[in-house]
């Protein structure tokens, strides 16, 4: 949309407009980051989940804990497994759950991604700490709405 169109519709619109593109930006500079790693942000999530928790995970609890609710958890994992970062197991307190947990490769490879994602942050260079603040309050305010 040019700016023309923008000066011709409602503020709170232009809003919406300016979010949308803003985080189409953002989003797709933090998949390159992660297409660098052979990961999508998604996968990087579930590598993180599982890492942080330090124990195998059921997809349901994996779910719980993600970023993104939409994402097909099972589908994620068994792309993980094709690049052999996670397996699974049977849960051995119960037989009817799968657990998911991190390989030695998923493990390695989530510790360098983690070290190296200061730079997704670089996309919001131009912003203060201030601003930063500022912007993380008000977005806040959108979301209790």
């Amino acid at each position: 949309m040019n700016t023309k169109d923008l000066n011709d519709i409602p503020l709170r619109r232009k809003l919406g407009i300016t979010m949308v593109e803003t985080y189409n930006n953002v989003y797709e500079k933090s998949q390159e980051f992660f297409a660098e790693y052979g990961l999508t942000s998604q996968q990087y999530n579930v590598l993180s989940i599982l890492h942080d928790a330090g124990t195998p995970l059921s997809t349901s609890d994996i779910l719980k804990k993600m970023l993104e609710k939409n994402a097909g958890v099972s589908r994620l994992v068994d792309r993980l497994i094709v690049k052999d970062l996670v397996e699974k197991g049977v849960n051995p307190d119960d037989k009817r759950l799968i657990d998911v947990k991190l390989t030695e490769k998923g493990e390695t490879l989530c510790k360098k991604v983690s070290d190296e994602l200061s730079n997704v942050d670089a996309v919001y260079g131009n912003l203060e700490d201030e601003e930063v603040e500022m912007l993380i309050s008000l977005l806040s305010k959108i979301g209790k709405k």
